[in-house]
Order: structure tokens, then C-alpha cells, then sequence
């Protein structure tokens, strides 16, 4: 009985490398998410510093398309902005889902592995008492 108590606490460690793995995944897309979002804002940014050497030269035969251009990269720098929070936000929530079942679900087998135990315990007292009347004859 004792040893099948004692296999219940691995399955713990099981659940927590396949949440870890898939953790992985998931913070990787984040990362992925961070970078197009930066890499959309620095293209806004080089739109608008071609703005303002188009106005610093005068060229306003051009100036309309670089506004034009701006005009189309605002929305998707607040896009990926928007997903990046989304998959923060979604993240934070599953993290502190699966804390929350982690704690339950160790909790739970640690109950079973002590009740295992006490009957255990209670099992060897009983055999103690019953070689109790032999010993004491030996004696």
C-alpha cells in the first residue's frame, strides 16, 4: 500500500513538465507577437522620420503619400499592440488557472499518500499487537 501511496506524488511532477513545455510554446508566441509589434512600430517611426524630411525639404508632391503611408501603419502598430496584450492578458489568466489546480491537485495526493500511510501504520500496529503475546512468551 505504501508504495502505491508513493507513486501518486510523481504524477505532480508529470503535469508540471507538460504545463512547462507548453508554457514554452506559448511565451514563444508572445515573444514572436512582442517582436512584430516592435518591428511595425519602428516601421511607423521610419514613415514619420520620412515625413518630416520630405516637409524639411519641400517636397510636397511626396508628402501626401508619406502621410498616406503613415495613415496605414497607425492601425497596425495598435493591432499588434492589442495581440500582444491579448496573449499577455491570456497568459497571466492561464498561469494563475493552473496554480490553482496545481495547488488543489497536490493537495489532494498528499492526503492520499498520509491516509496511506496512517492505514499503513495502523496495519503494522495490529501485527505488533497480535506477535505481542508470542514475544513476550519468548521473553
Amino acid at each position: 500500500r505504501l508504495i502505491s501511496a508513493v507513486r501518486v506524488l510523481p504524477v505532480p511532477v508529470a503535469s508540471f513538465t507538460c504545463f512547462g513545455s507548453r508554457a514554452l510554446g506559448v511565451f514563444d508566441q508572445r515573444v514572436k507577437t512582442w517582436q512584430r509589434w516592435q518591428d511595425v512600430q519602428t516601421m511607423l517611426q521610419k514613415k514619420r522620420e520620412n515625413e518630416a524630411r520630405l516637409i524639411w525639404a519641400n517636397k510636397p508632391e511626396k508628402l501626401q503619400q508619406a502621410k498616406d503611408e503613415i495613415t496605414e501603419w497607425e492601425p497596425k502598430v495598435l493591432q499588434c499592440e492589442r495581440e500582444f496584450e491579448q496573449i499577455s492578458a491570456n497568459i497571466r489568466k492561464e498561469v494563475a488557472r493552473f496554480e490553482v489546480e496545481r495547488i488543489k491537485d497536490f493537495k489532494s495526493r498528499v492526503i492520499v499518500y498520509l491516509e496511506t500511510l496512517q492505514n499503513s501504520q495502523q496495519q503494522l500496529i495490529k501485527y505488533w499487537e497480535a506477535f505481542l503475546p508470542e514475544a513476550k512468551a519468548i521473553v
